[in-house]
């Protein structure tokens, strides 16, 4: 498998109290911290590559871990208030109402470089104002020589906007470092500090994080970019993607639909049209045929295809973007052209990260066990990780053997062995 490593990249995250998790971690994040306190015993550490793809039944978290990153992107942008406001307070995203502290860490690599930096976040809510607070921000580095102490360049603990521990820059005197200490309670020290350039990859970070996006295909879309005749659905996204990217790339915006169509199964050309008012529109010509279309007579599969390929074209790729719930609505040969194309990206092209949810055999199959992620819960209703090549490892599978259909073969079955890591559920497919 040969990915690139010339790009940042997210090699781990842990998510404590927030929404459907009561704690969890995915990829290497443990490593490095000094700052969250976790129950039990702590997890392997693995490092996530440019794709990972998590896959559980419904109520497993899936949709929470690219939630978390959003929140994330809100905090930084609009204030931690205004972030947990945005989604009914504080209670409401605790995980069942549990009002501890929410705690959120990352791990960065930046530009595939041998150091890597640790951002670890917990927000509190104080029951008497009913106001929350950063309760612990740091950024944390640690050199890549084994054994090395982890660094600490900024902690702020109590709620305080005092630093604790500062490694020493040279940016960190007088004044600068009094302006990162002004940052109230209610907004993070991230966006601060950001703004120093001899912390490039704070800044990187900042940049990573804020710019996250989520791909969630909606349906009414068909509406929304069919010719004014049809009916007008007001839902959905992709007319305003759609829009975002021709505004963004005028000049490369035909070229960039003619890659397009020539990745959608059937289809020969997209035309582009608005209406007086500015709304756009699409016609599609199918191949081998003079007949054209319209977005409502081309299927949500097609539409969900085309959803996804206008985020993969974009010629200024979004750093860390996720994708729920990709294949749904697609035919075999809509699934096989995204998950090619997905890996194209990840494997040669690079400049993007993905998170992607999905309970798809099709596409389950064709992604390496080592970048999917398996959430089950336990008896308790606690929600646990494995990864593919965990669970393959556990069933006593050679892996030299193991073809591209190991889900399908070995974990897609009426019921994992007792004593499995975790365990996954489903039904085995007939042959």
């Amino acid at each position: 498998m040969s990915i690139p490593t010339t790009y940042p990249l997210i090699e781990g995250f842990w998510i404590k109290n927030y929404k459907a998790f009561w704690q969890i971690a995915i990829g290497s994040s443990f490593s490095q911290s000094v700052v969250t306190d976790f129950a039990g015993d702590v997890p392997l550490s693995y490092e996530l590559t440019p794709l990972t793809v998590f896959v559980g039944d419904t109520g497993t978290g899936k949709s929470t871990i690219l939630d978390t990153f959003a929140f994330l992107a809100d905090c930084i942008n609009q204030g931690i208030a205004t972030a947990i406001g945005n989604r009914g307070g504080f209670e409401a995203i605790c995980h069942f109402g549990n009002i501890s502290p929410i705690s959120i860490g990352i791990v960065y690599r930046p530009c595939g470089g041998p150091q890597t930096l640790t951002y670890a976040l917990s927000i509190a809510y104080d029951t008497k104002t009913r106001h929350v607070y950063v309760e612990t921000e740091a950024i944390i580095y640690r050199d890549p020589q084994p054994g090395s102490q982890p660094h600490p360049v900024l902690l702020f603990q109590n709620g305080e906007k005092h630093t604790r521990m500062v490694r020493p820059w040279v940016g960190a005197a007088g004044s600068a470092l009094a302006q990162v200490e002004k940052t109230d309670s209610t907004h993070l020290g991230l966006a601060a500090l950001a703004q120093f350039e001899d912390l490039p990859d704070v800044p990187n970070l900042k940049h990573y994080l804020d710019r996250y996006f989520i791909s969630t295909y909606t349906s009414g879309n068909a509406s929304l970019l069919s010719p004014p005749k049809f009916k007008f659905a007001p839902s959905g996204n992709l007319a305003l993607d759609l829009k975002r990217i021709k505004d963004k790339h005028s000049f490369d915006f035909e070229s960039i639909l003619d890659v397009i169509a020539k990745r959608m199964p059937g289809i020969e050309k997209i035309n582009y049209e608005a209406t007086e008012a500015g709304r756009p529109y699409l016609t599609f010509k199918l191949k081998n045929s003079d007949s054209v279309i319209h977005p409502v007579q081309l299927g949500e599969g097609s539409l969900r295809l085309l959803s996804h390929l206008m985020l993969f074209e974009d010629p200024i790729p979004t750093p860390l973007l996720g994708i729920e719930e990709p294949a749904a609505f697609m035919g075999v040969s809509q699934i096989m052209a995204f998950t090619k194309l997905i890996l194209h990206h990840t494997r040669e092209l690079g400049g993007t990260q993905f998170f992607v949810t999905t309970n798809n055999n099709a596409l389950i199959d064709q992604i390496d066990p080592t970048e999917v992620w398996f959430f089950s819960r336990d008896s308790h209703g606690t929600i646990h990780a494995s990864r593919g090549l965990d669970e393959l490892q556990f069933l006593g599978v050679d892996l030299d053997t193991v073809g591209p259909y190991w889900y399908s073969d070995y974990l897609y079955r009426d019921q994992m062995p007792e004593g499995s890591v975790h365990g996954i559920y489903a039904k085995r497919p007939t042959r």
